[in-house]
């Protein structure tokens, strides 16, 4: 899928803007870490909208949303307390105007952005940044109303790590609370090993 297919809108997203993301608290040994983002090794292309040769971040518009784009997606049987006590809810404020792709409003006619048909979403990608746009920002799949960005280096690099919140309080079995509430709304039972 070509960004000329699409003809989507350029935005210009000035900054202070938040943004939030789970990741692991401890990232493993080939993540790639920028700005306190931290992110699987470059050129896996497992997300929607990855690059074969520079990092990409996904972000979510609200705690919420960034739970159930990661954690509690809809195909999601069930959590552990042992991997979610593995992770973090982290707060990113952006430094700097973002140039991003705005996806949002082409969900409908082209159910393909929100399908795990993910080579064609990975070109539009690559046609982005061949564009030296900093992203995109779309509709999340997961969360009716609410919004995700795709970060490539570029956007990256104009984040600034706010605040971190574990899942789960160490030495407890206590949730946060914005997990306790995501966890009940989407369904998805928790696993107590």
């Amino acid at each position: 899928m070509k960004f000329k297919d699409l003809n989507p809108t350029v935005i210009e997203l000035a900054a202070p803007y938040v943004f939030y993301r789970t990741q692991l608290i401890r990232p493993r040994v080939n993540s790639v870490q920028m700005n306190g983002v931290s992110m699987p090794p470059v050129g896996l292309m497992h997300g929607r909208y990855c690059l074969p040769d520079e990092p990409v971040a996904y972000l979510a518009d609200s705690p919420d949303t960034a739970l159930y784009e990661s954690l509690l997606r809809r195909e999601t049987v069930s959590r552990s307390l042992s991997e979610l006590r593995r992770r973090c809810l982290v707060e990113f404020v952006t430094t700097g105007t973002l140039r991003l792709a705005d996806l949002r409003g082409l969900a409908e006619p082209y159910p393909v952005l929100q399908s795990l048909r993910v080579a064609q979403t990975q070109e539009l990608a690559a046609d982005c940044r061949a564009m030296h746009l900093d992203g995109m920002v779309y509709a999340s799949a997961q969360h009716p109303h609410h919004t995700c960005i795709a970060l490539f280096q570029s956007g990256i690099t104009q984040l600034s790590k706010r605040n971190s919140q574990r899942l789960i309080k160490p030495g407890t079995n206590r949730l946060l609370l914005v997990l306790q509430t995501a966890l009940w709304r989407s369904g998805v039972p928790l696993d107590e090993s």
